[in-house]
């Protein structure tokens, strides 16, 4: 267990000696190494008696990215020429900020800037992101490391799924949570609600936080695969690192879907068919769309008239929103949904999210899209709404008149941004460290190519 907070303390250190070499690429290796393994090195961390040290360590994550700010700054020789998306993105930031100041809501400045941070510390990642020397960044370097990342974290589920247990409970995983965060321990296996379906079938997250996370992160994951072994006039990657790219691919997707499996989130579960089914759209493979309209087919035929059982009342409950999760996704949204038309405006930083969840006094707190409504109004969750979907617009648009890796970053934001729009209905995804932190960088990244269009650094 000592390799979690050792990996995490040697990707931080490493991060930060690149940086010190003006390397930005030092800050990616640690959020592909670092954060996906954050909860666990910090709960293994607190089990071995380390107790003083856990803030230090919690804090290296806003220290590396302070540092990534730093550097960029550093390395910007001429006044941006700002993208629409920039614009709307400085915009969310500063009008979310107004609420820390204006008195709207029952928490403290500290509370509201802690809430601030949940909120928008996404703009900050997008901008490293946007304003780096791209030229800097091997970008299938860093995408053949996050499958590697997921191939170390299958392995990890199947010895879970072969023992039966989860790797969690030998983490000081609740007792971090208890001592930290305030949160008791839940559930049939000592750890929380989410390890666990309805009928008690145990949900695996190996080595990330919990099996939400781990599914959404196999879906970003997937896209990256996707992209990796796809091409568009792509001559600047010969034949043999090619082959050796799709050998690792290859086993990526295979592993990805037991992952999934494993994991057991419905959300990320119609996510990861759903990226598969844009993709082949996007790459005009007739093969794959066509060849995912007949396993529909024979799935939907299959379960009205084949399947019987749990499974089978599973699925129906799940659809028709019968069964105990998916009710509590609907009363929450409800909940947050009366909030937002009660106040309009918001009820103020920290009502719904993460602070909230602390003080156990949290209202519409399992969609994105709601939470950021609850807190800043309606004007920040329709903001955020078109961040998004423009981000999605663009990549579509740029896909076609782009080529090389370019196209493969556009490919991959395009598909991410798909992939997660649905889990973002049942989670706050940006408080998955990882999967946040790469995505939002990487989505400034490709604004970063398109406003300066050059050939990128192999």
């Amino acid at each position: 267990m000592f390799l979690f907070p050792l990996a995490y303390l040697g990707s931080f250190f490493y991060a930060l000696t690149q940086m010190f070499k003006k390397q930005i690429e030092g800050f990616l290796i640690f959020v592909i190494v670092g954060l996906p393994i954050y909860i666990n090195a910090m709960s293994v961390s607190f089990m071995y008696g380390f107790g003083r040290w856990i803030p230090l360590l919690q804090s290296f994550k806003e220290v590396a990215v302070l540092s990534a700010c730093l550097l960029v700054a550093t390395q910007i020789k001429q006044k941006p020429v700002l993208h629409i998306i920039d614009k709307l993105i400085i915009g969310f930031f500063v009008y979310t900020l107004l609420y820390v100041i204006v008195p709207i809501g029952s928490y403290t400045i500290i509370a509201k800037l802690m809430a601030l941070k949940n909120l928008s510390f996404f703009c900050i990642l997008y901008f490293i992101g946007r304003l780096c020397d791209k030229d800097q960044v091997n970008i299938n370097k860093l995408f053949s490391f996050i499958v590697t990342v997921m191939l170390l974290a299958a392995m990890v589920v199947f010895g879970e799924r072969i023992l039966n247990q989860h790797l969690q409970s030998f983490t000081g995983f609740s007792d971090y949570n208890f001592y930290f965060f305030n949160t008791e321990a839940s559930g049939n296996y000592g750890l929380l609600w989410t390890f666990e379906t309805e009928s008690t079938a145990k949900r695996f997250g190996s080595i990330f936080a919990n099996p939400l996370e781990f599914a959404s992160a196999i879906v970003m994951c997937l896209a990256i695969m996707l992209a990796l072994i796809s091409s568009k006039n792509n001559t600047e990657i010969n034949k043999q690192v090619q082959t050796k790219i799709n050998t690792l691919v290859t086993i990526g997707l295979i592993a990805s879907f037991i992952c999934i499996v494993l994991a057991l989130s419905r959300a990320a579960f119609i996510s990861y068919f759903l990226v598969i089914y844009v993709y082949g759209w996007i790459v005009e493979n007739k093969r794959i769309v066509h060849f995912f309209h007949i396993i529909v087919a024979i799935i939907v035929l299959y379960v009205i008239y084949i399947l019987e059982g749990d499974l089978y009342d599973f699925i129906l409950n799940t659809i028709t929103f019968q069964n105990e999760s998916s009710l509590g996704h609907v009363l929450e949204w409800l909940d947050g949904i009366n909030a937002i038309a009660t106040q309009p405006w918001g009820l103020g930083l920290g009502e719904s999210g993460r602070v909230s969840m602390t003080n156990q006094n949290n209202i519409g707190g399992e969609n994105q899209f709601i939470i950021i409504g609850v807190q800043a109004g309606l004007l920040a969750m329709a903001l955020y709404i078109y961040i998004y979907f423009k981000l999605i617009k663009t990549g579509l648009q740029q896909l076609k008149i782009t080529a090389g890796k370019e196209w493969k970053i556009m490919l991959a934001i395009v598909l991410i941004k798909i992939g997660m729009f649905v889990p973002m209905f049942t989670a706050y995804i940006d408080s998955y460290m990882y999967l946040s932190y790469f995505s939002w960088f990487l989505s400034g990244y490709m604004i970063n190519h398109i406003q300066n269009r050059q050939p990128i650094a192999a």
